[in-house]
């Protein structure tokens, strides 16, 4: 049986244990998972990150203080290497890299588990801190998103209808969308009846026209602009509007934002008030 001396000197060697296994130095090629860290004051531990298409609300890291290591979809070895990290951060979009990556540092890939989409990002955020050991942090950052969500959409006025569809090089596709119609519970209008699906690979798209659009009598239609996003042409939302009518409501996400860099804590709050704000017009 261990004595006391003996069972403190023990937790004390497993405490140190513990604090050294939270990773010094980070690249983080996931947008998620930086605004989560950044959103938890672990800004330090940031040594590279994904620069190219970094959205508004993480321009701070364009900094010449951050190394440029490649991009959400392509990983610069090269940069990794040079800037030695004890972890990279990633998403699916880089998991066909992960064993390049491995022979850099360990590779860490955030978490979408749970069955909403606010268990999943709880899911992330209690991931992330506990392996940063900012447990209480991360729990006070949900509480404080959880109260912000609840009371924003206490002051949705009725069942507004949200149809939301994806722009990309002039061509449109609904979509479930997890902001909008799970976490903000916003209703999706019915498709026309000419809507057909078309599977390419995995994915299955529900391409629409102008027409298809405007015939949902949707309350509002939310555009998310691909082609922005990745630095192509984006969307006329003039032309279109003109092509769907006045009478219906379209407004159009930040792209980056809403393409490319959702499911953080600082992001979903920007992606709520979008929504709300356009609602409220």
């Amino acid at each position: 049986m261990y004595k006391p001396l003996a069972i403190a000197a023990l937790l004390s060697v497993t405490a140190q244990a513990w604090a050294h296994d939270a990773p010094e130095r980070v690249a983080a090629l996931d947008y998620a998972t930086l605004d989560i860290l950044d959103n938890l004051d672990q800004d330090e531990h940031i040594a590279g990150v994904a620069q190219s298409t970094l959205p508004e609300h993480l321009s701070a890291f364009a900094s010449e203080e951050y190394a440029d290591v490649g991009t959400l979809k392509e990983a610069d070895m090269v940069a990794l290497g040079a800037i030695e990290p004890d972890e990279i951060l990633i998403s699916g979009r880089l998991e066909a890299q992960r064993d390049a990556l491995e022979q850099i540092a360990p590779v860490y890939s955030s978490a979408n588990a749970g069955d909403t989409t606010w268990d999943q990002l709880e899911t992330r955020v209690d991931q992330l801190a506990e392996r940063f050991h900012i447990s209480d942090e991360g729990d006070q950052a949900l509480e404080d998103l959880r109260h912000f969500l609840d009371q924003r959409l206490a002051t949705i006025d009725g069942s507004p209808s949200v149809l939301v569809v994806t722009h990309n090089d002039g061509h449109f596709s609904a979509q479930n969308n997890a902001i909008v119609h799970d976490l903000m519970g916003l209703a999706a209008p019915s498709l026309p009846d000419d809507v057909i699906p078309v599977t390419r690979g995995e994915r299955t798209f529900l391409p629409m026209t102008p027409a298809q659009i405007q015939a949902t009598g949707a309350d509002l239609v939310w555009i998310v602009d691909r082609s922005a996003a990745i630095g192509e042409a984006g969307l006329d939302l003039a032309t279109l509007q003109q092509d769907i009518g006045a009478d219906t409501r379209l407004a159009v996400g930040s792209p980056r934002l809403w393409y490319l860099a959702g499911q953080g804590l600082a992001s979903t709050r920007l992606q709520v008030e979008e929504v709300m704000t356009a609602l409220a017009r």
